[in-house]
């Protein structure tokens, strides 16, 4: 590959790729995100109860940490772009058959099966960035490409409520259904093409025999490395205390500082705001610094310290505050993202990507499981949810901690090698 094609301008088919994948993962976030929105009118109309309802919810992110590692594994052995399609397409057929859903358990077990066929999207999008940008451009494509996180959120609340109101739910859910096809057919053509850094699927000895091993081996292989248990343990620390505030703020804002709901949202649409701006910025400074990643991942990663605390100790009635505060967390929690997601890609080995990625999204996914139960069990225990914040304000910084024993791998330098000189 020519230097041209390595200079810092992004070419036509890598913005058709980012759209194709920032697509396809911003539909995961639409299809797990649609229950929660319909569940008033559906629980109803199902005769099901609140905590009926509810775990559905739950049921969803247990299959997605269960299958966020195998998931990774077979994006390793099949291909990135393939694992991602037929996460896409899962996501259509369940999505689909909860239109129909009759009872309880049938939906439950529908829940579970969108959570399992989830699990290989992140990965996936993680490696196809790795096949299609340069070191000195992957960090600025993958904080493009998490922006489609706080996206989604926004999305079903454009017309999910209004089709409920008009249609009902199953009509939300079939509306739903669509995005996961459109993003189907977009993500197949967008991600046609031969990548300039491409896949490796395994590695080859100096005979030229590639070496094979067993699925256990393979994993045992991509773990055995202190940086990627390091993310992990970021990811735990970090990730959880990331959705553990997300998901509280509004509830504290009301009940806690004694805001309308209608200031809250307001203060909320702030944070989104400015969590998507940081991850672009974020990834934007990595690339175009001489300083390491993870030091940088540490930088930021410092800031959401101080802005938890600024955020639990807002003054009451002070709108000036709550707003800065609770933008300025948006800026904390989402900020160190984009450097960690990439780092989850970098430190692996070249043919374990997906592998490694899975398994340090299944350290997140945890964290973002049980830190709400931990805030929930302080704030029992307390009565406060200032104490509450306070104490999660310290998981950060053990992941500061964690962060500056990270290495980025030499396996990296393949990302900045000729596609010729890269074996398949």
């Amino acid at each position: 590959m020519n230097n041209a094609t390595l200079q810092s301008k992004w070419t036509a088919k890598q913005f058709f790729i980012i759209a194709g994948i920032w697509l396809a993962f911003l539909i995961s976030f639409i299809t797990r995100l649609s229950w929660s929105t319909i569940m008033p009118t559906a629980i109803d109309s199902l005769h099901f109860t609140v905590q009926q309802g509810n775990s559905y919810v739950t049921i969803f992110y247990i299959g997605y940490a269960i299958s966020v590692l195998p998931g990774g594994m077979l994006a390793d052995k099949f291909g990135y772009k393939k694992m991602l399609l037929a996460a896409v397409l899962g996501n259509f057929v369940v999505m689909i058959a909860m239109v129909f859903m009759q009872g309880y358990w049938m939906g439950f077990g529908l829940r579970f099966l969108l959570g399992l066929v989830s699990g290989p999207d992140l990965s996936a999008c993680l490696g196809i960035i790795t096949e299609w940008f340069d070191g000195k451009k992957r960090a600025t494509a993958t904080g493009i490409f998490n922006t489609c996180t706080s996206f989604g959120l926004t999305v079903i609340n454009i017309y999910a409520p209004s089709v409920m109101v008009h249609y009902g739910w199953r009509a939300t859910m079939g509306v739903t259904a669509l995005f996961p096809l459109a993003a189907l057919f977009f993500a197949y053509f967008a991600l046609k093409g031969n990548p300039p850094f491409p896949q490796q699927f395994g590695i080859k000895k100096a005979n030229g025999e590639v070496k094979t091993e067993s699925a256990i081996s393979r994993l045992k292989g991509a773990i055995n490395n202190r940086s990627v248990w390091m993310l992990a343990i970021t990811g735990l620390f970090a990730t959880g205390a990331k959705w553990g505030v997300t998901n509280w703020a509004n509830l504290f804002i009301v009940k806690s500082l004694k805001f309308s709901v209608i200031t809250a949202g307001t203060a909320m649409s702030i944070f989104g705001i400015t969590s998507l701006v940081s991850m672009i910025v974020a990834g934007w400074i990595s690339d175009h610094s001489k300083w390491s990643r993870h030091v940088w991942a540490s930088i930021f990663m410092a800031i959401f310290t101080p802005t938890i605390i600024g955020f639990a100790l807002t003054p009451h009635g002070n709108l000036f505050m709550l707003y800065f505060w609770t933008g300025a967390m948006g800026v904390g929690a989402f900020m160190f993202s984009t450097i960690t997601n990439n780092l989850s890609v970098e430190v692996a080995p070249t043919d374990q990507r997906g592998t490694v990625s899975g398994f340090i999204n299944a350290f997140n996914q945890s964290g973002s499981f049980l830190a709400p139960v931990l805030l929930g069990q302080i704030l029992a225990a307390t009565g406060s949810y200032v104490s509450a914040y306070l104490i999660i304000s310290v998981f950060p910084l053990i992941a500061v901690v964690a962060l500056l024993f990270v290495r980025e791998s030499d396996a990296d330098k393949y990302a900045a090698a000729p596609a010729a000189a890269i074996e398949e």
